[in-house]
């Protein structure tokens, strides 16, 4: 399983309004084939920098939502924190 392929298929998962710790658990378990470690991991680094790259680009688009960007950005970063968590949990 490559980055790309994990990549799909969150997007893929995410449709149904899910996640990353979900996402993320059910690779560990085994729904994707053996992933690696390592492979996941570059996967979450991936993930964050997208979203993160998003949001600047939404609210940079829609400069008058009422929105804290900063706690935005501060979930984003400790829900991927929580993922690579678990990933290196199950080593």
């Amino acid at each position: 399983m490559t980055v790309d392929a994990l990549v799909e298929h969150y997007y893929s998962f995410a449709m149904q309004g899910d996640t990353l710790i979900p996402f993320t658990v059910e690779v560990l378990g085994g729904a994707y084939g053996l992933v690696p470690a390592d492979v996941i991991l570059e996967f979450l680094d991936r993930m964050e920098l997208l979203i993160l790259g998003n949001i600047e680009d939404h609210y940079q688009e829609a400069p008058g939502l009422e929105v804290n960007v900063d706690r935005v950005r501060e979930d984003t970063r400790r829900e991927v924190d929580r993922a690579r968590a678990l990933v290196l949990e199950h080593q």
